[in-house]
This record gives structure tokens, C-alpha cells and sequence, in this order.
């Protein structure tokens, strides 16, 4: 099952992103790239077109011009005036003089003499327009188109028509000329009725080609130039650059979330093992406390008629050592019952000066076996709160201790009582080695100790009593500079 949420997990952290990023990527890729044919396309057939509207535009305003002037001229003149405007342009095949039907009555090419070269719709609409008409012309004898055709009529004075001038563009010229401006795109110019008139390249493209069809301006044809097929292989090379970062990035996210888990578990699982622990020195201390306190009370009795039978010096030392051993042993399993499930318990009203007063001594003398020195600084104003006395007893001493044991001989330790707001302050200061973050984190953690001999319940206890009185402890440290801790209770500013 730990093994199938592990895939389960690697799916969602790293393969599912990456596929998801990867369809995305390919998605705008794709737009891009068809984008980015699309203009291209465009381009080159804004550029063929602007050819071809040019051409024709020159050609029906050059047509133009000279039409009403040929009226005027005898047939020597207009051929060597029609003669000349084909010399002079490559790109014109030929150039005829058209009777009213639309024959060609004189022009450069002699095997298109008497030849019908226009049809009757084209007349009758140059006739209606009176301007120059494009037509795609096909010789009788050749099937596929040389050329394409433009004429206008010739008007007189009363702008009648009275014949046509027409001329012949290359389709060969213009072809190499389109192939010259954009020799890498394929097009295919078109009449409207679908007739072809010209193609470049496109003797490779498939039935899945894309088409772009630009319109011509001077001339009712569509001009449609072919999209590129091939994809830029650099877009390709980013595709994988970015499969295999996204994959990179997802896999360390995967491993660290994963360590995350892992010490988590192993954090949660340290709690449990300390609960555990907790618990049964709780279960133990609960079972057995009756029987290790009910021989006490009778040695504690006994020793009490030693003290009064045997008044001796000497005995009396010896009887005050076993009567303070007594008291340690009583004061250690009182210490493990707290250890376990917390008991209900009646808190007293009591002025912390009161019972500063009664600890005293014991700290003084504790100082002294220190050969250290303490600075009290209480207020003079009662201070109440809810505690249990000998518990709050257990705590200060107990911290007093630590701070003794942090510091050298001759140094001070510092104990202030006031009250600040609605709550009640004992601050406990020393000035020892001190304490780094991490340690200071784990101080009130069960079984942590930083001394060689102590068990690590000491701080862990006094947080219980602590809390069991709705308080708070708090230590503030640093290496060299000394400890801080800092006991706060409710403040009870009204006797009941």
C-alpha cells in the first residue's frame, strides 16, 4: 500500500505536470508554427500579388493612353508604334490592333492576323466600361496558357468604340520574376472560374497542403500561395529543454517533499515513542507510588524516634542525612506521578512572596554550595494566584538549580517577582553558558538533557505544573550570554 501511494504521488508531483506542461507547450507551439506559416505565406503573397497588380496596372493605364491617339494614325505608324511598345517591354508577348469584332486586324505576331481574340462578353463589357478589361486568352492550338491578355477600346470624339487595342503579357516572364522575388513558396494564380493561369512549385505539394489565398485588386482572380510544411527543428530542441527541466524541477520538488514526509513521520513517530514512554512511567509511577511511600512513612517514623532516643552530635547528623534522603526519594516519585495523565487537582489562593519567603532559604543554600551569589528584586505589593504550593516550589527551585549548575563560582543569578498587566512574573536569570536555538526548542522535550546525569523530566514536569495552573514558561538564550526563563500566572487582583 506505501508503495502504491509512492506512485501515486510520483504521478501527480512529476509525470502528470509534465505531461500537462508538455501539452500545453505543444499546443502553443503549434499556434505558434501556424502562425508563423500563415504570415509567411502571407507575405509572399502580398508580394506576388503587388507584382502582378503592378503589371496589369501599367499595362491598362499605358493601353489607355495610346488608344485614343492609334485612331489618328495610318497603319504604317500604329505597327511601328505597337512594334515599339513590345520592344521596349519584356514582358509583353505581343501587341494587336483589334477591329470592332474583336479580330486582329495588324499587330507584331503575324500568325494571330485575323485571328478573334477576344470574346463577345469581354467586348460588350470594355464597350459599357469603356476601360481596359484582363482576360485570360488560350491559343486554339495550345492548351495550356502562354499568356494573359489586356486590351482597351479605342473611343472617338463621341466615345464610341471603334476597335481594341490588346496586348499579350508573358506568363514565362512573370513566372521567372515571381520565382526571383520568393523562390522557396509555392502559388498558383487562378481565374474566377477556377481556370489556372500560372503555378510555381507546386509539383510536390500533397492534398493535406494548407492554402492561403490573397485576392488581386486590379483584376477579379485568386492568387493562393501554399503554407510552409516544415517546422522549425529549434522549436523542437525548446520542446525537449523544457521536458527535461520541467522534469528535473518536478523530480527535486517529488524528493524533497518527499524527505519532508519522511522526517514528519520519523518527528510523529518520536512524539508517539515519548507519549508511549510517558505513559508508562505514568502507569508505573500510579501502581507503584502507594508502595514505595507507605515503607517511607514507616522508616520516616522510625528514624523520627531514633532522632528522639539518641540526641548524641553525632547520631543527629546522621539522622538529618537519612531524614533529607527520605525527603529526595518522597520528592522523585511525587516528580513521576506528574508524568502521567494529568490529575485533578485544587489550587489554592497564595501570595508569591509568601512562598518566595519559604523557598528562600533553600536557594540561599544551594547558592552557597554553588559559591554562588542571588540578587532578589520583589515588589512590595501582594501578588496572588491559583497553584498548588509545593508544586510552584518544585518549579522555581528546580529552575534555580539549573541556573546554578550553568555558571561558573562567583557569578549571580537573578530573581525578579512583579506583575505585569493581568499577569503575575517570576523571572529567573543567569548569566551561564547559555543556550544555541536549536537546544532551546527541545529544553521542555521528555528525556532531552544536556547534562551527563539527568534524565531529561525535569523541565518537561515543570511545564505540566506550569499549564495545570493555566500558565506559561518561556526561555530566551544565547551561547555565552546567559538564560532567561520567564514563569507567568494569572493575575488574581480581587480576594475572594
Amino acid at each position: 500500500m506505501k508503495t502504491r501511494h509512492k506512485f501515486t504521488a510520483y504521478l501527480l508531483i512529476v509525470i502528470l505536470p509534465l505531461i500537462i506542461l508538455s501539452i500545453i507547450y505543444w499546443t502553443n507551439l503549434e499556434r505558434s508554427i501556424q502562425k508563423e506559416r500563415q504570415e509567411k505565406a502571407e507575405w509572399a503573397g502580398t508580394v506576388y500579388q503587388e507584382y502582378i497588380d503592378q503589371v496589369i496596372s501599367e499595362t491598362k493605364e499605358k493601353l489607355l493612353s495610346l488608344s485614343s491617339s492609334v485612331l489618328y494614325m495610318d497603319d504604317k505608324k500604329t505597327e511601328l508604334l505597337m512594334k515599339w511598345i513590345k520592344d521596349t517591354d519584356s514582358r509583353y508577348a505581343g501587341v494587336y490592333w483589334l477591329n470592332q469584332d474583336g479580330v486582329s486586324i495588324s499587330g507584331t505576331n503575324k500568325y494571330f492576323h485575323h485571328y478573334s481574340l477576344i470574346e463577345q462578353d469581354d467586348i460588350e463589357l470594355a464597350v459599357k466600361t469603356q476601360k481596359a478589361v484582363v482576360i485570360g486568352t488560350k491559343d486554339p492550338y495550345k492548351p495550356d496558357f502562354d499568356y494573359i491578355s489586356i486590351f482597351a477600346p479605342i473611343l472617338d470624339h463621341d466615345k464610341k468604340a471603334q476597335g481594341f487595342l490588346l496586348v499579350h503579357i508573358r506568363l514565362d516572364h512573370m513566372e521567372k520574376t515571381l520565382k526571383m522575388l520568393s523562390p522557396d513558396h509555392a502559388f498558383i494564380l487562378e481565374t474566377s472560374d477556377k481556370s489556372r493561369i500560372l503555378d510555381i512549385n507546386t509539383e510536390e505539394f500533397t492534398g493535406h497542403s494548407t492554402w492561403v489565398d490573397v485576392p488581386l485588386t486590379e483584376v477579379d482572380w485568386t492568387l493562393s500561395v501554399k503554407m510552409p510544411d516544415r517546422i522549425n527543428t529549434n522549436n523542437i530542441n525548446v520542446l525537449l529543454i523544457l521536458v527535461f527541466f520541467t522534469f528535473f524541477f518536478t523530480h527535486m520538488i517529488y524528493s524533497v517533499m518527499e524527505e519532508l514526509i519522511v522526517r514528519r513521520n520519523t518527528k510523529n513517530q518520536k512524539l508517539l515513542n515519548d507519549k508511549q514512554k510517558i505513559d508508562f512511567v505514568g502507569t508505573l509511577a500510579a501502581s507503584t507510588a502507594h508502595e514505595i511511600k507507605n515503607p517511607l512513612t514507616g522508616i520516616k517514623g522510625l528514624v523520627q524516634l531514633l532522632v528522639e532516643k539518641h540526641p548524641e552530635e553525632q547520631d543527629q547528623f546522621y539522622y538529618s542525612v537519612i531524614m533529607k534522603e527520605i525527603e529526595r526519594i518522597n520528592s522523585i516519585v511525587s516528580e513521576f506521578l506528574i508524568l502521567g495523565k494529568p490529575m485533578p487537582q485544587t489550587l489554592s489562593l497564595y501570595d508569591i512572596r509568601s512562598i518566595i519567603a519559604e523557598l528562600r532559604p533553600i536557594i540561599e543554600s544551594e547558592a552557597r554550595h554553588f559559591n554562588i551569589e542571588v540578587e532578589w528584586n520583589i515588589v512590595k505589593e501582594p501578588i496572588r494566584v491559583h497553584c498548588t504550593k509545593d508544586q510552584l516550589k518544585q518549579v522555581i527551585l528546580n529552575i534555580a538549580k539549573n541556573g546554578f549548575e550553568a555558571m561558573e563560582v562567583g557569578e549571580k543569578l537573578r530573581i525578579r517577582i512583579h506583575h505585569e498587566n493581568e499577569w503575575a512574573k517570576i523571572i529567573i536569570i543567569d548569566n551561564g553558558h547559555g543556550l544555541n536555538e536549536k537546544d532551546i526548542g527541545k529544553v521542555f522535550d521528555p528525556f532531552y538533557t544536556s547534562k551527563k546525569e539527568g534524565t531529561g523530566l525535569g523541565l518537561f514536569v515543570c511545564k505540566r505544573i506550569i499549564e495545570s495552573f493555566n500558565g506559561t514558561i518561556e526561555f530566551s538564550s544565547k551561547p555565552l550570554n546567559g538564560t532567561t526563563v520567564t514563569i507567568s500566572l494569572p493575575l488574581i487582583k480581587d480576594h475572594p
